[in-house]
């Protein structure tokens, strides 16, 4: 075995040690020596390889991520219907997060905390965060309504679209119908929200575009990529549709 595969059997050990323990005992009362004595390290292994908690959380989150993009893009290759796209990148992920809802309902309050270092909103998950954004708008780009928007209002409408999962999440992570049948239904009912009003959407960019990136500007979801002086106000836009 090389050293490298080495190396990331070890790392990948750790990490399931540790999402084991933050499952059965919670994220508060878990230790990194907890995590060390569970993965069958040294201590000084387990901090080489993470840092900290929050290096372990980040960790699951990209893995998670990963298994979302995985899945959706075996789904997106079996469809060309942006309804059937969305639905499959939402069911996706709740699917893969059901075992999970223990563990990230102990980690609510800094999961949504803009100020911590652990929030789906931070500077430490943009990776994670764009990845995800990224499903929604390939999702979204079968649709002719959606090409035929400009780059900039793509990109907020996919933005758009990923606040509304995460507001689906935040549902889940309190829903206690079986089977979080009510999250599920939820999900549809959104999902059919938004297909029903794409063939509107050069219309909603138009009236709507400016004022929804300024939202997302000021929640800090626009990114470097994409600032408010890159989307087109709403009389821009009216114009580009004339």
């Amino acid at each position: 075995m090389t050293s490298d595969k080495k190396s990331e059997r070890t790392r990948a050990a750790i990490l399931r040690a540790a999402l084991g323990l933050f499952r059965r005992k919670g994220f508060d009362r878990t230790t990194m020596r907890d995590v060390a004595r569970a993965a069958e390290v040294a201590v000084g292994a387990a901090y080489y390889y993470f840092p900290s908690k929050d290096a372990l959380v980040l960790a699951y989150y990209a893995e998670v991520q990963r298994a979302c993009t995985e899945r959706a893009d075996r789904d997106f290759a079996a469809t060309d219907d942006p309804r059937e796209r969305l639905r499959a990148a939402i069911r996706g992920k709740l699917e893969i997060l059901a075992r999970d809802r223990r563990l990230l309902s102990a980690l609510f309050r800094t999961m949504f905390d803009p100020n911590n270092a652990l929030s789906v909103f931070g500077e430490a998950s943009r990776g994670v965060r764009e990845e995800s954004i990224a499903t929604f708008a390939r999702a979204l780009e079968t649709s002719d309504a959606v090409r035929a928007l400009s780059e900039s209002d793509r990109r907020v409408l996919a933005l758009s679209t990923w606040s509304l999962h995460m507001g689906i999440l935040l549902y889940f992570l309190h829903d206690a119908s079986a089977g979080a049948a009510k999250t599920h239904a939820l999900a549809d009912a959104a999902v059919d929200l938004v297909a029903d009003l794409l063939p509107a959407s050069p219309l909603l960019a138009a009236s709507m575009g400016a004022r929804l990136s300024s939202v997302l500007d000021a929640a800090g979801l626009l990114g470097p990529a994409l600032g408010p002086s890159d989307v087109p106000n709403g009389r821009e836009s009216r114009r580009k549709l004339r």
